[in-house]
C-alpha cells in the first residue's frame, strides 16, 4: 500500500497511478575505455560513429555504475568518429538533476599527433582524424603495421579497414595501400 497524504504533503499533488516499483536486474553493460589518470582521476571515453540522441542517458547510466564500483564519479567524454555533421548533446538537466561530460569531434583533432604515438591503437585512429596528406598518413600506418608481429599486424589492419570505412575516401586509397 501507498503512503497516499506523505507523497501529496512531499509533492503537492495527488497520485495518479502507482506504478512498478520492481526493475528487472540489468544486463551486462561495457563501456568502450576506462582507466584511472595519474591524479587518480577515473577517465571514461565512449567511441561514437552516430549522433545518438540518447547519448546523455546513456552516459548518466554509465557515470552511476563506475561510480558504484569504484567510489568516485568519472570524469567523461564522448568522441564522435561518424562523417556526419557533430550533434550530439552533452548534457541532461531536469528539475533537481544537472549533468554533463565532454564530446569530442576527431576531425578537429590533429591526426600527426596520432600517428607518432608509440601506440598502435592511437595509430589505428589517426585515420579518422583531421588529415592534411592521406597518402602519407597511410603510408606511415603500414609502416607501423609491418613492425608488428603478423597475428597482431592481421587484427590492426581489420580494426583499421572498419574504421576507414567511416571515411570513405580514405577507405579506397587504404584498401588499395594494403592490398599491395
Amino acid at each position: 500500500s501507498t503512503p497516499v497524504t506523505l507523497i501529496k504533503l512531499l509533492t503537492g499533488k495527488e497520485i495518479k497511478e502507482n506504478l512498478n516499483p520492481k526493475f528487472p536486474s540489468m544486463e551486462e553493460r561495457e563501456v568502450d575505455f576506462l582507466v584511472r589518470l595519474e591524479n587518480d582521476e577515473i577517465f571514461h571515453l565512449e567511441i561514437q560513429s552516430m549522433n545518438d540522441k540518447n547519448m546523455p542517458i546513456r552516459m548518466l547510466r554509465y557515470a552511476i555504475l563506475i561510480e558504484n564500483r569504484y567510489e568516485k564519479f568519472p570524469i567523461q567524454a564522448v568522441l564522435y568518429v561518424g562523417d556526419k555533421k557533430l550533434n550530439i548533446k552533452n548534457e541532461i538537466k531536469f528539475n533537481n538533476l544537472q549533468y554533463s561530460y565532454k564530446v569530442y569531434d576527431i576531425k578537429e583533432i590533429d591526426c600527426n599527433k596520432l600517428i607518432n604515438s608509440s601506440s598502435m591503437e592511437d595509430n589505428v585512429l589517426s585515420i579518422l582524424c583531421k588529415i592534411d596528406n592521406e597518402d602519407r598518413l597511410i603510408e606511415k600506418i603500414i609502416e607501423k603495421l609491418l613492425k608488428i608481429e603478423e597475428k597482431k599486424r592481421k587484427d590492426y589492419i581489420k580494426r583499421l579497414l572498419i574504421l576507414a570505412r567511416l571515411r570513405p575516401k580514405v577507405y579506397n586509397k587504404l584498401e588499395l595501400s594494403i592490398k599491395e
